[in-house]
């Protein structure tokens, strides 16, 4: 049986757009509640893009809103160059370094948040406001489970609490193998 790693983080972390989501509607959306191919019920992400950009004296192009949309239709935790390979295929022209400072932007924005779960290679994922979730990650294949546990949030509370901390956010990344050996070996093939 495998063994898991149990890595968790608390701090503080501060996201720059946070302030323009006070007045903003609840989306109701979280994680997989997005269909796939489509960037509705993201009117929050592009209201808050279009502040940032607004913000920061810069404007909305062509190009950026194209990798937004195509970043937005993936729905998973995602990497540039993958990002990169999809706009590609769909016959744009856009450059690696291209894709690369939108999401940096969008990251500075803190409308996404960028993970890095194993071999240095960091994926990025939407930060839905007033959202949480923790990680499960294979360590063979990369695989990330996105979940939700009551039991471990309030544990969490706990902790806090019991040395004096009051918990404003906090990053938990569980590390381990898939079980089924053979659905892992081809996901790792497919990289």
């Amino acid at each position: 049986m495998g063994k898991l790693l149990l890595l968790g983080r608390l701090g503080v972390r501060t996201l720059p757009i946070a302030e323009h989501f006070r007045d903003l509607p609840e989306t109701g959306l979280y994680m997989g509640d997005m269909p796939k191919n489509e960037t509705l019920g993201f009117a929050w992400f592009w209201e808050g893009l279009d502040q940032y950009l607004d913000q920061m004296g810069l404007k909305q192009t062509q190009q950026r809103r194209l990798i937004v949309q195509h970043f937005l239709s993936i729905n998973s935790h995602v990497d540039a160059e993958e990002l990169h390979r999809r706009v590609r295929a769909e016959g744009h022209d856009i450059g690696l370094a291209t894709i690369y400072r939108t999401l940096n932007l969008l990251t500075e924005a803190g409308l996404i948040e960028q993970k890095s779960f194993q071999d240095g290679r960091s994926v990025f994922e939407v930060a839905h406001p007033g959202a949480h979730h923790d990680h499960l990650i294979c360590t063979e294949c990369g695989h990330v489970v996105e979940f939700e546990d009551q039991e471990i949030e309030l544990l969490q509370e706990k902790i806090a609490s019991k040395f004096g901390m009051e918990l404003k956010t906090h990053r938990l990344d569980l590390f381990g193998t898939c079980k089924d050996k053979a659905v892992c070996a081809s996901r790792k093939k497919r990289q």
